[in-house]
């Protein structure tokens, strides 16, 4: 829900772990206790409903392998940004293949990486998500918006009422 603004606050403050998480529990963007947020475990849930709308195989989200961000300091984002990128908390659902798009096993992960900042992934700040499909008939596509926040959250709880 808001790793984005936990991983990119730091980034431009300069701002320790628990300085930016307090700032972003008082702005709504993070849970009083935000371990599915900073463990990973929202991201997992997410990736685990894109790995089954993107290749059409129910992947448990117990059983994919799922890194937090606790551990990610201010040292490491400078020296991200003196390769040209940034960290993000990123789910990755990629077919392993070497001739074709369905021919492979099917790797399912959570973990930081370093994002170029030219990449789609890099742009999502604040409270926003972002999600970057590739595939061999249209290429990358991009998609991107809110995932937090008192503006955001209602209507999509109210969506999902029986």
């Amino acid at each position: 829900k808001y790793l984005a603004w936990v991983l990119i606050s730091p980034h431009l403050k300069g701002a320790d772990y628990d300085e930016v998480l307090k700032e972003a529990q008082d702005l709504g963007f993070a849970e009083a206790d935000p371990s599915a947020d900073v463990d990973g475990y929202d991201v997992r849930a997410k990736i685990a409903i894109l790995a089954k709308l993107a290749f059409g195989t129910t992947v448990p989200v117990d059983t994919i392998p799922c890194m937090g961000i606790t551990n990610i300091s201010v040292i490491d984002f400078a020296y991200a940004k003196s390769m040209g990128c940034t960290i993000k908390l990123v789910g990755t659902a990629v077919r392993q293949s070497q001739f074709g798009e369905h021919d492979g096993a099917l790797s399912v992960y959570v973990s930081p990486k370093l994002v170029p900042n030219t990449h789609l992934l890099a742009s999502a700040t604040g409270c926003g998500n972002a999600v970057a499909i590739d595939s061999a008939n249209l290429g990358i596509a991009s998609y991107t918006g809110p995932g937090a926040g008192r503006y955001v959250s209602p209507p999509c709880v109210t969506l999902q009422l029986p």
